[in-house]
C-alpha cells in the first residue's frame, strides 16, 4: 500500500498549488510560467502534471509539491507533508522504522517468489505446458516478459522451501500471503497455477493472482489474501503500466480480469486496468478520481467500465450499472482546505460488450471493434435510464409513473445541478411530466433517508429483548441485524475497520458496504460523505449502544465480524453442497471448494 508521501503526492494538484503563486499557461501536456526562483522575461519554468514535478530550464531548479513548499514557505519535509496532507484530505499514518522494515521484507519475499514462478515457467515440464497455454491464448513472449507471468509448480512446499533457502522466515512467508498456515502444517498458497504478479502504482510486486491449470482445482482464479502490502479492493491491476497513457488520453478503461487487461495492452490499449476480478469498488474509483485525468483534456476526461456480454444480456449489465452508480456517489469529496469548492467527480461511462464476449476475446480477435465499443460508451446515468425505458410501457400513465419511480431515485445523489437538470429534461420529454413537478419530486427523494426517524443499528423485532452483558447489548443473530450492529460499532470506533479481516462482500446492504469501504480507507464519517451515506452513518452512531470501555467495544466488533464471516462461510458451503447434490458443474471441483471453505471455517472457529 502506498506510503503517506506517495499518497499525498498522488492527490495533490501540482498545477493548482503552484498556480496560486505563479501564473501558468498550458503548453501541450505541461504548463509554463516565469520562474519564481530567478529573474527572467521569457518563461522557462515548467510544471508537468503527469510526472507531478516542476523544473526551470533557466536556473535548473527541480522538485515536486514537497520541495515547492520547502523552498517557497521555508518548511521542513515533515511540515510540508502535514500541510499538503491537510490540503489533500489525507489522514497521515504513523509508520515506525520497524513497520517500514517489515514492508521491505514482504516486498523482497514477493520479488523472490516472482523469480521462482518465472523460472518454473521456463524450466519445468508443467511450466512449459503453462507457457503453451499462453501461446494458445495469443499471449506473445514480449507480453509475458512485460507483465512477468509465471507458473506455480504443483508442489506442496516448493516455494516455502525456496523462501527458507533465501533467508526468509516462515512468518514472513505467511505475512506476504505466499504460504498458508494450517493445522496440518505449512504449504504453498499457489500450486499448479498460471501466475500473474500484481503491482502497485510504483511497479512494486505486492501480491499475485493465480489461474487454475487443470479441472478440479478449488477455484479458477485466486488472489493473494489481504496483507500489509495488498488490499484487493484498493488495488487496480496494471495501473503501473497504464497510468501514463491514462493521463495522456484523459481516459481510463476498467475491465474485471487481469488477463483481460494483459490482452488489451498487447492489442495497444495501454490505458486499461483491471478491478481484480470484481466490480469496481469505492477505493478503486477514488484512485482514478485522484489522478485528476481532467487536467489534460478538460471535460473529455472519463473512466469507461467494460461489462462482459453475459448470457442474461443487459439485464445483468443494468444491475452492475446500479452498483457502479452507488460506488460513484459513495466516493468522498477529496477537496482539502487549500482547494476551492467541491472537486468534480471523474465521469464514468459504460460499454456493454456483445453477448458471450469479454475484453480478452475482443482484444485478441477484433481490437478495432473493441476500440469502437469503448468509444461509444455512454454515461452510466444515461445507460441506466435507457435500460429502464426499454422495459417500460410509456404509452400509458401507469407505465410512465413506474418509469419515473425507478429513474428519479437515480438522480437523488447527483451533486451537479446542471447534470440533474439535463436528465430531468430527458425524463420530462420521455413522460410528458413537467420539469418543475419532477424537480419537486426529486427534492423529496434527495432528503437523506433515515433523518426523520433514525434507524436502529439492528431491529429488535418481536420476542424478548436480547441480553445485555456488562452494559453492552449482545450482538444480534439475523444477517441484517448483525450487519447493522457491526457497522454501528465501527461508526463509533472507525479506526478498528482496518484491523480485522472482513471482505466487504460479506455485507449485503449496499450502503453499509460502502460505509465499511470508506472507513477501512481511513475516511471517518463527516461532511465528505455523500448525503445518503452520511445520514445512514449518523443514524447508526446515534442509536448505537454505548460501551462501558473501548476494550469492550473492540471485542464486540471482533466477535460480530467473526460471526458475520462464520455465517457467510456456512452459507457458501451449503450452496456448494446443494450444487453437488443437483449434479451442477464439476463435482470434483465442488468437492475441492467445499474442502477449502470448510478449512477456512475451521480456522475461523479455532481463532475465537
Amino acid at each position: 500500500m502506498p506510503g503517506d508521501f506517495d499518497l499525498v503526492k498522488e492527490r495533490i494538484d501540482l498545477v493548482q498549488l503552484i498556480g496560486e503563486k505563479v501564473p501558468l499557461k498550458r503548453a501541450g501536456r505541461t504548463y509554463k510560467g516565469l520562474c519564481p526562483f530567478h529573474a527572467e522575461k521569457t518563461p522557462s519554468f515548467t510544471v508537468d502534471p503527469e510526472r507531478r514535478t516542476y523544473k526551470c530550464f533557466g536556473c535548473g531548479v527541480f522538485g515536486d509539491a514537497f520541495t515547492w513548499l520547502e523552498k517557497q514557505d521555508g518548511l521542513d519535509a515533515g511540515e510540508a507533508l502535514r500541510v499538503l496532507a491537510d490540503r489533500a484530505g489525507v489522514q497521515l499514518t504513523r509508520r515506525t522504522p520497524e513497520v517500514r522494515e517489515h514492508e521491505k521484507k514482504l516486498l523482497a519475499a514477493n520479488d523472490t517468489a516472482l523469480f521462482y514462478f518465472r523460472q518454473a515457467l521456463r524450466g519445468t515440464t508443467a511450466g512449459k505446458a503453462a507457457a503453451e497455454y499462453l501461446v494458445q491464448r495469443g499471449i506473445e513472449p514480449a507480453t509475458v516478459e512485460r507483465f512477468g507471468l509465471g507458473y506455480a509448480p504443483d508442489i506442496r512446499d516448493g516455494l516455502l522451501l525456496y523462501l527458507r533457502k533465501k533467508g526468509f522466515t516462515d512468518q514472513e512467508a505467511i505475512a506476504a500471503g505466499l504460504v498458508i498456515e494450517h493445522e496440518r502444517g505449512l504449504f504453498d498458497r499457489f500450486r499448479d497455477r498460471l501466475m500473474v504478479p500484481i503491482r502497485d502504482s510504483k511497479g512494486r510486486t505486492v501480491a499475485f493472482a493465480g489461474r487454475a491449470m487443470r479441472a478440479g482445482q478449488p477455484a479458477k482464479y485466486i488472489n493473494s489474501p489481504r496483507t500489509d502490502l495488498f488490499d484487493k479492493s484498493a488495488t487496480l491491476f496494471a495501473l503501473d503500466v497504464a497510468k501514463t497513457q491514462m493521463r495522456r488520453s484523459s481516459e481510463a478503461v476498467i475491465v474485471e480480469g487481469q488477463l483481460d487487461a494483459v490482452s488489451c495492452h498487447q492489442a495497444g490499449l495501454d490505458n486499461v486496468v483491471a478491478s481484480m476480478g470484481t466490480a469496481l469498488t469505492v477505493q478503486q474509483y477514488q484512485m482514478l478520481n485522484d489522478m485528476r485525468l481532467d487536467r489534460e483534456q478538460g471535460a473529455n476526461a472519463r473512466a469507461i467500465v467494460a461489462f462482459d456480454g453475459d448470457a442474461p444480456g443487459t439485464a445483468s449489465a443494468e444491475k452492475r450499472g446500479r452498483e457502479l452508480l452507488r460506488v460513484i456517489y459513495s466516493a468522498p469529496d477529496r477537496a482539502g482546505r487549500g482547494e476551492l469548492g467541491r472537486r468534480e467527480r471523474l465521469p464514468v461511462h459504460v460499454a456493454v460488450l456483445p453477448e458471450g464476449k469479454d475484453p480478452d476475446d475482443l482484444a485478441r480477435s477484433d481490437p478495432p471493434g473493441l476500440r469502437a465499443l469503448l468509444k461509444e460508451a455512454r454515461p452510466v446515468l444515461e445507460f441506466l435510464i435507457e435500460q429502464v425505458r426499454r422495459r417500460s410501457d410509456l404509452a400509458n400513465p401507469d407505465g410512465r409513473r413506474r418509469f419515473l419511480a425507478e429513474t428519479l431515485p437515480l438522480l437523488a445523489d447527483e451533486t451537479d445541478p446542471l447534470t440533474r437538470d439535463l436528465y430531468l429534461g430527458t425524463l420530462s420529454r420521455l413522460t410528458g411530466a413537467g420539469e418543475e413537478t419532477l424537480r419537486q419530486e426529486l427534492a423529496g427523494a434527495r432528503r437523506p433517508r433515515g433523518m426523520e426517524r433514525p434507524p436502529a443499528p439492528f431491529s429488535q423485532g418481536p420476542g424478548p429483548a436480547r441480553p445485555v452483558e456488562n452494559g453492552q447489548r449482545a450482538a444480534p443473530s439475523g444477517q441484517r441485524e448483525l450487519e447493522r450492529y457491526l457497522m454501528a460499532q465501527l461508526v463509533q470506533f472507525p479506526e478498528e475497520a482496518g484491523r480485522f479481516e472482513l471482505d466487504p462482500e460479506n455485507l449485503t446492504d449496499p450502503d453499509l458496504r460502502a460505509i465499511f469501504e470508506l472507513l477501512r480507507a481511513g475516511e471517518r464519517p463527516g461532511p465528505r460523505y455523500p448525503a445518503q451515506l452520511a445520514a445512514v452513518a449518523a443514524a447508526l452512531g446515534a442509536s448505537a449502544p454505548q460501551p462501558s470501555d473501548e476494550d469492550q467495544a473492540v471485542r464486540a466488533i471482533e466477535m460480530a465480524a467473526q460471526r458475520l464471516r462464520d455465517r457467510n462461510l456456512r452459507q457458501r458451503i451449503e450452496e456448494k453442497r446443494a450444487a453437488r447434490a443437483r449434479g451442477d458443474g464439476d463435482i470434483g471441483g465442488l468437492d475441492a471448494e467445499i474442502d477449502l471453505l470448510t478449512d477456512e471455517l475451521t480456522r475461523l472457529m479455532h481463532a475465537r
